[in-house]
C-alpha cells in the first residue's frame, strides 16, 4: 500500500460515515495502547479510526505467525545464510532465546488484544443509523480479530494470560491453554453475529494502489478481505474446543451455504501430455493464490516509507537485498511426503464415458527430478534455479548465492489468513473427528459434491444426523459438479530416462467445478486405488499402528493422509504446527489423554532426515535428542517444550 493513498481513503471512509476528515489511519505509534481508557467510542469517527489501528498493530505480527508457524514444524529447514534469530528457533532451544530475538515479542500480540478490548468494551453498539447498528459490523469484526490474534498465540506460547473484553489492560490475566481459551472466546459470539455479518460485514472500498519510491506499483486491497468472515474464526474455534460438529456446519455454511459456492476449482499441476519428461502445465498456483481464493489477509505495505513492510521475500526468496542467499527453505521431510506420493492417470474405455483401470507414472525413480516423482505442488511451489550469469561487479563472489530459490506463495503486500481450499481441509479435519471418515476422505480423494456425496455408505449418513446431539446432515448439501478428464488421442511408446519403454496416453482437463485436494498435485486422485482408506490401514496394520476398533482406525487413517495433504497443499504459509498441534490433540482421546505427542514428535524429529524410498519406513532415522524433547516426559500432555517461553516465566 502506499502512505498517501491510505489517507486519501480514510477521508473517503470518513466521509461514508458522516465525518469530514481525520489523521493516517495505519499510523498509531503507541506501542501497545492507543486509547485514552476513560473514553467512549460513541461516533462513527471511533470505528473507522480503531479498527484500521488495529489492523496497523496486526502487521506487526504477520510475518511472525508465518514463521513460527512453519519453523517448528517439518516442513523447513535453515540454511547457512539463516539469521541467527531464526536458527535458535529452528533448534528447538526457547528457554534460552535473547531478549533481542526479533520473533519472540508476545507484547505485539497483546498490542492487537489490548486495543481489540478496549474498542468492545467501549463501542457504543446502541447508535442507530438508517435503521441498523452503525458500529455493530465493526464489533464483530474485532472480535474477530481478537480470537484470531490468541490462537496464534497460544499456538507459540502454549498457555497464555487471557483478560476479559472489559479488563484493565495491565491486568495479567490467568493463563489458559488453547482448548480452554477457544471455549472462553467462543462465549463472545451471539448467535445473531453471524447473520448479521452476512449482511452487514463493513466494506471501506478499496485502499492502497498509487506508485512507490522505486517507481513500482503498490498493490491494492479490497477492505472487505482485511476482515476476516465470522463463521472461519467460528469453524477454528470450534475445532480448537473439539467440538467438531458445530466446526463442520460453520465451513460447510461459509463454502456451501446460502448460495454460496467455494468449489475447489479445477487448478493443478500436471504432465504435460504425460510424456513423463516435462511437467509444464500449471494453472495450480496462478488459481490457488488468486484474490478470489484468498479470502481474508492482513495487508501489508510495499515499502518501507509507507509502513510496515513483510520480510517474507527476504526469508524464502533470493533476491539482491539478500545477496541472493534464502534463509529457509523445504526440508527433506516434505520432500520425502511429496515424492512419496503416486501420480495417477486413467483411460477412457467405454462409450459411457466410465474411466476404469488407473495407471501411474512408470519408474518413479527415472523422473528426471526428484520432485517430478510424485506429487508436482512441491515442484512450482517453490522453485530453484541457478544464475546464468553474474553482473561485472559480482563475478565470481562468493558474497553472493548463486542458487535462486522462489517461494510462489509469496506475496508481500498481503499475508494470507485464510484460503478456500484451507477451508475445505479444515472440514475434512472436522468431518473426520465428527466420525465420518468416508466424507472426509471424499474431500481429498473426489471432492465434496452431489455425486460423490450419493456415493458414501448410508451407515455414514445416518450417524450425521446425530452427532454428540446435533444433526449436521446438512453438510451433505453441496453443489452438483464432479471434475473430469477426456482421453484426446494416444502417444507412441515413449522412453523415459534410464530406458524403460511405456506406452501413456495424451489427455486434457474437461469442464467440472469440483476435484479433490490431492488431484492438485498427483493426477486424478478419484481413480487412485492406492489411495484409499483400506490400502492405509494396510500400512497401518504392517506397523502395528492399529487400536483394534474399526471406526476409530478409519478415522486415524483419513488424518494419516490429511497431515500429508496439509503439507502439500499448504506448506510455506505457517499453518503447519498448528495443524500437527491440533491433530495430536484430537488423537488424545484415543490414547486416554490431552494430546497423542508422538504423532507431532517423530515429524518434526524427521524433519531433516525422513525416507524418500516408498518401501522404506519414513521416520526409521530421527534425530533422538529432539524426538525425546518433543514426546515430553508424559507423551499424553501438552509438552511446554513445543512452545516459546513467556518472559515471566524465564
Amino acid at each position: 500500500m502506499k502512505l498517501k493513498t491510505i489517507k486519501t481513503f480514510a477521508l473517503a471512509a470518513l466521509v461514508v460515515v458522516g465525518v469530514s476528515s481525520c489523521e493516517d489511519m495505519l499510523r498509531v505509534e503507541s506501542k501497545t495502547y492507543m486509547f485514552d481508557y476513560q473514553n467512549t467510542l460513541d461516533d462513527p469517527t471511533d470505528t473507522v479510526y480503531s479498527v484500521l489501528g488495529i489492523i496497523n498493530k496486526l502487521q506487526k505480527i504477520a510475518d511472525r505467525t508465518v514463521i513460527l508457524g512453519e519453523i517448528r514444524g517439518d516442513l523447513v529447514k535453515v540454511s547457512d545464510h539463516a539469521s541467527q534469530d531464526l536458527r535458535d528457533l529452528y533448534d528447538y532451544d526457547f528457554a534460552s532465546l535473547k531478549s533481542t530475538n526479533k520473533y519472540d515479542k508476545p507484547v505485539d500480540f497483546y498490542a492487537v488484544i489490548n486495543n481489540c478490548n478496549f474498542f468492545l468494551a467501549h463501542a457504543d453498539t446502541s447508535l442507530i443509523r438508517e435503521q441498523r447498528s452503525v458500529m455493530k459490523g465493526e464489533y464483530i469484526t474485532v472480535l474477530c480479530y481478537r480470537a484470531w490474534a490468541y490462537l496464534q498465540l497460544a499456538q507459540i506460547y502454549g498457555e497464555v494470560p487471557y483478560k476479559p473484553i472489559d479488563s484493565d489492560p495491565a491486568a495479567s490475566g490467568e493463563k489458559k491453554n488453547i482448548k480452554d481459551l477457544a471455549k472462553l472466546l467462543l462465549q463472545d459470539f451471539k448467535d445473531e453475529y453471524v447473520s448479521y455479518y452476512d449482511r452487514y460485514m463493513p466494506d471501506y472500498g478499496s485502499i492502497g494502489g498509487g506508485t512507490l519510491g522505486d517507481g513500482s506499483s503498490a498493490a491494492s486491497h479490497n477492505t472487505k478481505n482485511m476482515f476476516i468472515p465470522i463463521r472461519l474464526i467460528l469453524g477454528d474455534l470450534c475445532l480448537w474446543a473439539e467440538d467438531y460438529a458445530h466446526a463442520a456446519l460453520y465451513y460447510h455454511d461459509f463454502l456451501a451455504g446460502d448460495n454460496r459456492a467455494y468449489t475447489t476449482g479445477i487448478g493443478s499441476v500436471t504432465w504435460l501430455t504425460w510424456d513423463f519428461l516435462y511437467a509444464g502445465y500449471d494453472d495450480y498456483t496462478a488459481n490457488t493464490f488468486s484474490n478470489n481464493a484468498c479470502l481474508a489477509w492482513i495487508p501489508m505495505e510495499g515499502d518501507e516509507y509507507s509502513g510496515t513492510t513483510s520480510e517474507l521475500p527476504e526469508i524464502f526468496n533470493s533476491i539482491v537485498k539478500n545477496d541472493y542467499w534464502y534463509q529457509l527453505t523445504r526440508s527433506q521431510a516434505i520432500t520425502a511426503i511429496s515424492v512419496r506420493q503416486n501420480y495417477c492417470y486413467h483411460a477412457k474405455l467405454n462409450a459411457q464415458n466410465r474411466y476404469t483401470w488407473p495407471a501411474y507414472m512408470p519408474n518413479k525413480k527415472d523422473a528426471p527430478e526428484l520432485l517430478l516423482r510424485g506429487d508436482l505442488r512441491q515442484y512450482v511451489v517453490l522453485e530453484s534455479t541457478y544464475r546464468d550469469s553474474y553482473e561485472e561487479n559480482d563475478r565470481n563472489s562468493s558474497m553472493y548465492g548463486t542458487e535462486i530459490q522462489t517461494l510462489n506463495k509469496i506475496n508481500s503486500e498481503k499475508i494470507w489468513l485464510y484460503r478456500k481450499d484451507v477451508v475445505y481441509l479444515r472440514l475434512a479435519e472436522a468431518l473426520n473427528r465428527c466420525g465420518l471418515p468416508q466424507t472426509a476422505f471424499a474431500i481429498l480423494k473426489e471432492g465434496l459434491c452431489k455425486e460423490t456425496i450419493d456415493s458414501l455408505s448410508q451407515v455414514e449418513k445416518t450417524r450425521a444426523t446425530n452427532i454428540d446431539g446435533v444433526d449436521i446432515s446438512a453438510v451433505y448439501d453441496f453443489p452438483t459438479g464432479r471434475f473430469q478428464k477426456a482421453q484426446i488421442g494416444w502417444t507412441n511408446d515413449y522412453v523415459v530416462s534410464g530406458g524403460s519403454q511405456v506406452t501413456v496416453y495424451v489427455a486434457e482437463w474437461m469442464s467440472g467445478n469440483t476435484m479433490g485436494i490431492h488431484s492438485h498435485g498427483s493426477g486424478d486422485a478419484s481413480y487412485d486405488t492406492l489411495y484409499t482408506i483400506g490400502k492405509k490401514l494396510a500400512q497401518m496394520a504392517a506397523a502395528g499402528e492399529l487400536k483394534g476398533d474399526a471406526h476409530l482406525d478409519s478415522i486415524r487413517a483419513v488424518e494419516e493422509y490429511l497431515i500429508d495433504e496439509m503439507a502439500m497443499e499448504t506448506c510455506y504459509e505457517g499453518y503447519r504446527f498448528g495443524d500437527l498441534m491440533r491433530i495430536a490433540m484430537h488423537r488424545g482421546k484415543d490414547i486416554g489423554g490431552d494430546f497423542e505427542n508422538e504423532f507431532l514428535a517423530k515429524r518434526v524429529a524427521t524433519r531433516e532426515t525422513a525416507s524418500l524410498d516408498d518401501n522404506t519406513d519414513y521416520y526409521q532415522n530421527k534425530d533422538n535428542a529432539l524426538y525425546t524433547k518433543l514426546l515430553g516426559g508424559d507423551p499424553k500432555k501438552m509438552n511446554k517444550a513445543w512452545f516459546l517461553v513467556l518472559p515471566d516465566e524465564k
